[in-house]
């Protein structure tokens, strides 16, 4: 039987932080978010949550805000699989091609989930107008999502996306920001890292938020370059970049 997702697979812009009674426990429920919650109903004592506001509270209005094509432009979104943007996106009448390395949990809705490394794109030069890689970036190459382990990944991925926009696409990106650290799920970029990423594109667009107790605020690229986003994200940097003609 085919179960239906619950909205606790979704990176909504405010989650649920859990904790365990026991290591093991939290170990086991890794990566499983519908038992968890079916857990955390059922056993309160062993298994604790406190709701949070997560960095999609910036980076979501970031693009939605900050979108200047019309409406049934065609927008490529990376790293979809945890995602509603790509609802919002086609909700908003665009066409929407939304890539991840895993199945997008609803079909239909609007845009086209397609199944794909884009390491190695499935799509022509020049297909998209607009591009969104929200939260994504800073997993490529990790090992965390799929087996391959690279640490130039992010950067090559980067430089392919530009052939796949049209001259003066533009492109929303947004990582974890900070002293450059990063564990097996993530990396936190630096200035030196970010250049890197996206060297070979226009910068139009630079913002930075980073938490601040339960709430997040914009924030200079000094007050962000300063933060630990390791083991969980506490800045952000926004950017919309340009593919010159």
């Amino acid at each position: 039987m085919t179960r239906l997702p619950d909205i606790t697979e979704f990176a909504w812009p405010a989650r649920f932080r859990y904790s365990y009674r026991w290591r093991l426990v939290g170990w086991l429920l890794e990566g499983h978010a519908y038992v968890r919650e079916m857990m955390t109903r059922v056993w309160p004592r062993g298994i604790g949550r406190t709701l949070v506001l997560t960095e999609r509270i910036s980076e979501i209005p970031f693009v939605i805000r900050g979108l200047q094509v019309p409406p049934g432009s065609r927008i490529l979104d990376v790293g979809s699989r945890w995602s509603a943007l790509p609802l919002f996106l086609a909700a908003m009448g665009y066409r929407v091609a939304a890539v991840d390395l895993a199945p997008f949990p609803i079909q239909g809705g609007g845009a086209d989930f397609v199944l794909a490394d884009l390491r190695r794109p499935p799509f022509r030069n020049e297909s998209f107008d607009a591009a969104t890689v929200i939260s994504t970036l800073e997993h490529v190459g990790l090992g965390w999502y799929d087996p391959r382990r690279a640490a130039e990944d992010d950067i090559q991925l980067m430089a392919g996306l530009r052939s796949l926009l049209r001259p003066n696409g533009t492109l929303f990106l947004t990582v974890p920001y900070g002293v450059p650290e990063e564990d097996r799920h993530q990396r936190a970029y630096n200035r030196e890292r970010l250049q890197r990423a996206t060297a070979g594109w226009v910068r139009d667009v630079e913002r930075y938020a980073v938490r601040q107790g339960k709430a997040w605020r914009e924030a200079t690229e000094a007050e962000a370059a300063v933060t630990h986003s390791i083991p969980e994200t506490r800045a952000v940097a926004m950017l919309v970049l340009r593919r010159a003609r």
